[in-house]
């Protein structure tokens, strides 16, 4: 039976409150998305809703709303994560918190902070999925709010590495790297509960899944998304099909993405599927034949057979990304216009 759904607005609640555009060689840069226009304004936290998919495990979800949040100009924020929907997560046992994600704004970490305790915590950990804007951008809230601060080793030399670029980057973000470091897997606990970090190379060299082995449950990050995989470098791919095919070896009930769509997390998330489809998906955009017939598809072609089998939901502004991907492989193949 699915666990019943509970959709929050954070005006209901009382409480007050995919990796993004950027122009540095240090991190990544991804495909502006395609909505124009000018920013909303007001209240900053007006579509931050937060769901309930399971008992003491709450996501907090903001985006997909088809507008812009942060500026009419370009800027990591609008330019990826709010453009596909984001969402952190908590996990709640007993006075004890763990926090999956800091969020993409002061605003939203301090939101988050404030339901928690709302709950009765008192004693916060927050897990770095991976060093992204849109995953670190509200640490520095949790660190002032007493808050122990876990990721990979790569994760806080990054973080740290980037301190000036991110301070001047649009939305500013004063960086905060972990101090509390692992490398390959870490055991922690948050009240009674055991749950466990392990670092998958996908996305990113320090990425970072939570695994709740009780209830196997995967806190995904970035590793997978809804409804493409973002592909950064061509000649890491193999390294990520092998680490996806490890991630499918685990006992997996659900999987909860960072960028997925706001009813599939709320109702419990993704089958174990979810990792064999962006497979599939991967093995359409590298097949060994000069010009792969999905480059030059639309992603809602290349992804139907998983969208009719409900492994996959379409959304039409991962066409840009999928285009992104697609010019990325063919760049490496030497087949792109700027080889």
């Amino acid at each position: 039976m699915l666990p019943s759904m509970k959709i929050l607005l954070l005006s209901f609640f009382g409480l007050v409150s995919a990796c993004g555009l950027s122009r540095r060689d240090s991190l990544v840069s991804f495909p502006p998305l395609g909505i124009v226009g000018r920013a909303r304004g007001g209240d900053p936290l007006q579509s931050l809703r937060i769901l309930n998919p399971y008992p003491g495990i709450f996501a907090y979800y903001d985006g997909r709303t088809g507008e812009r949040f942060a500026s009419d100009q370009p800027n990591w924020l609008d330019d990826g994560a709010f453009t596909l929907g984001v969402s952190t997560y908590s996990i709640i046992d007993g006075n004890e918190a763990i926090i999956y994600d800091s969020h993409i704004t002061p605003d939203h970490a301090g939101a988050v902070m404030r339901h928690v305790q709302s709950q009765g915590v008192t004693k916060m950990s927050v897990v770095i999925s991976h060093f992204h804007n849109d995953h670190i951008a509200g640490t520095e809230v949790f660190s002032k709010g007493g808050a122990t601060i876990v990721g990979h080793e790569i994760t806080a030399r990054t973080v740290k590495r980037n301190t000036q670029d991110l301070a001047s980057d649009s939305p500013a973000i004063v960086a905060v790297p972990p101090t509390e470091l692992y490398t390959g897997k870490k055991e922690m606990k948050v009240g009674n509960l055991s749950v466990e970090l392990h670092n998958f190379q996908i996305h990113t060299p320090d990425g970072t899944i939570l695994y709740i082995p009780s209830k196997q449950l995967i806190f995904a990050g970035d590793t997978v998304e809804d409804t493409a995989t973002f592909i950064a470098d061509a000649k890491s791919l193999p390294m990520h099909q092998m680490e996806l095919q490890r991630m499918a070896t685990f006992p997996i009930s659900k999987i909860l993405p960072a960028h997925g769509e706001p009813n599939r997390i709320a109702i419990g998330g993704y089958n174990s599927t979810f990792i064999n489809a962006t497979l599939r998906y991967i093995a359409a955009m590298t097949e060994d034949v000069p010009e792969p017939a999905a480059w030059n598809q639309p992603l809602s072609q290349v992804v139907d057979a998983d969208v009719k089998g409900g492994d996959l939901i379409y959304f039409a502004q991962y066409e840009e990304v999928h285009q992104s991907n697609a010019d990325t492989i063919r760049r490496s193949r030497g087949r792109g216009k700027n080889t």
